[in-house]
């Protein structure tokens, strides 16, 4: 204990705190690489929750006893990589998350005794809002959706009932949609809602960017911009069957650019035509008159009063006319021809085919030697294409057949290409790389931090090796001569730091370790010899620790 203490009280409490200090700060660095080693990596559990729903979440896992991480402003949960599905698979049991949307559910949870019809027809629109959300959340690329409709009732006296209307925010990450996926959610909106249109539901993304207008523009247009992608990807396919069928499949790459005509054209023509006179109609009208005037100067006699008598004979003055009038209405030949030029039709194509060579069979199924086609199979194949996509000059069409080497897997080389780890997924090799940082990084710090730290706090400057090579404090050993007499010497680093031809004979000492040159035992005599007052108070302080 005496010997322990002595010790202590020659380090100094100085050395003392210093070496506590690194024991204690490599202790921790060592316990925490251990914790961080034997912990589970965290994987994402959900993002983005509304809070209140977090919570709910939260107060779930809790009760089933699975360890969980909040970060973010509360909205993204951790759990151990290993529990994710599990956890997923018992908040999905319990109907979580719901993203705040509210389903047909809401007509479990309430009764419908004493509603009003307002409160029936809001949590109608409810519910239908909720469902079609949830509908276009299990869509791949998705990962948030709210949908908001309008459907306004018919008032009473009111000729035309105003239409339905929709809009849906998409949250789609850093992609954006095609325009065939924001097209299907609009019919998926407008076949779930009565007398709703699909040009009548407008959708945008999580960043405020308009996908669908909900116009009949808007939606032209992107019908338009599908047909031209399905003219090139119908003539790619074709052509590229066709050359994959002479030159093997796998050996031939196809690209094809139409410039379509994406307006849409109405012509509207009327044509008369002077030499094709037709009789419409043909009307005659004729009229006839007669007029019979009697002659005044005939005799009158009481014989011609007298009744049943032959009145006298007189004379008579006649008068008759006729007209005729014929019409007819010829009606002039007339062609009226009204045309629709849909969008679509082609302008000029832009062809270009890739076309491999042969490689032959190799040893140990590598490959062998590789051919280039001839011309003449060039020239066939660059008729094929051409006879393909109805190859016009008019229309400025251009085709081009070239012969190149495609990359394979193995080159005459033997070079393999890299395959992914077998059994190993990303987050495996995350973590592996985690780990082995964490490892180099304890590695450094031991070898470079806490061992020079250490060292310098045990020797501090003095002992032996400062004794020989010129330590600043004076230290002192016990060291038996070649007599057998044992002496105790002490020395600075300054007077003994002289450079001097080391002397390759060694020398014992007595009760300690280790050896000594004879060299720096010369040098110890020499500085007792020297220094004798110095020597003297040395040993002295010697005799009382000891005492």
């Amino acid at each position: 204990m005496n010997q322990l203490f002595n010790a202590l009280q020659r380090y100094g409490i100085g050395r003392l705190a210093v070496m506590l200090g690194i024991g204690a700060g490599a202790a921790a660095l060592i316990a925490a690489i251990v914790l961080n080693l034997g912990a589970q990596p965290m994987g994402l559990l959900y993002s983005n929750l509304d809070l209140r729903e977090a919570g709910t979440i939260t107060q779930s896992l809790e009760q089933a006893g699975i360890k969980y991480q909040v970060k973010g402003d509360g909205s993204t949960i951790m759990v151990e990589r290993d529990k994710v599905a599990s956890a997923r698979l018992m908040l999905a049991g319990k109907g979580l998350p719901t993203a705040s949307s509210v389903g047909y559910e809401i007509f479990d949870n309430q009764s419908a005794l004493g509603q009003t019809d307002f409160v029936q027809q809001l949590n109608m629109k409810r519910a239908t809002e909720g469902e079609l959300a949830r509908t276009i959340r299990s869509l791949d690329g998705v990962t948030e959706a709210r949908v908001h409709l309008v459907m306004p009732r018919r008032q009473l006296f009111e000729d035309e009932a105003e239409q339905p209307s929709a809009a849906v925010t998409l949250g789609v990450g850093a992609r954006e949609p095609s325009a065939d996926q924001v097209r299907s959610v609009q019919n998926l909106v407008a076949g779930a809602v009565p007398n709703l249109k699909p040009d009548r539901v407008v959708v945008i993304d999580q960043h405020g960017k308009t996908l669908s207008g909900g116009s009949d523009a808007g939606s032209a247009s992107q019908v338009a911009q599908s047909q031209k992608q399905a003219i090139e990807e119908r003539i790619r396919k074709t052509v590229k069957d066709m050359v994959e069928g002479v030159v093997g499949v796998g050996h031939a790459r196809v690209q094809v650019t139409a410039d379509v005509d994406l307006n849409q054209v109405t012509t509207q023509e009327e044509k008369y035509d002077p030499d094709g006179q037709v009789v419409r109609s043909e009307q005659t009208n004729e009229q006839n008159s007669k007029e019979n005037n009697a002659n005044s100067g005939a005799v009158t006699s009481a014989t011609a009063n007298t009744p049943g008598s032959t009145p006298g004979a007189g004379t008579e003055n006649g008068n008759s006319s006729g007209q005729t009038e014929s019409t007819t209405n010829y009606e002039i030949s007339k062609t009226t021809r009204t045309e629709v030029q849909a969008p679509g039709a082609i302008k000029r194509l832009s062809v270009a085919v890739a076309v491999d060579g042969v490689t032959a069979p190799g040893a140990k199924g590598k490959p062998g030697a590789y051919t280039a086609r001839t011309p003449e199979e060039m020239k066939h194949l660059d008729d094929l294409v051409k006879a393909a996509i109805g190859f016009s000059t008019d229309r400025g069409d251009v085709v081009s057949v070239v012969n190149v080497r495609f990359p394979h897997e193995e080159d005459q080389d033997g070079v393999t290409a890299s395959n992914p780890l077998m059994g190993f997924d990303k987050n495996d090799i995350m973590r592996a790389v985690e780990l082995g940082i964490l490892g180099l990084v304890s590695i450094v710090i031991l070898f470079f931090v806490v061992r020079p730290l250490v060292r310098g706090a045990t020797t501090g400057g003095g002992g032996l090796p400062a004794l020989i090579a010129g330590g600043g404090e004076a230290v002192t050993r016990l060291v038996t001569t070649p007599d057998g007499q044992t002496h105790q010497v002490s020395g600075g680093g300054a007077p003994l730091a002289l450079a001097a031809p080391e002397i390759d004979q060694k020398i014992d000492i007595a009760k300690i370790e280790g050896q000594v040159k004879a060299s720096s035992v010369k040098r110890v005599a020499e500085f007792v010899d020297k220094h004798p007052d110095e020597s003297v108070s040395i040993l002295r302080t010697w005799l009382h620790e000891s005492a």
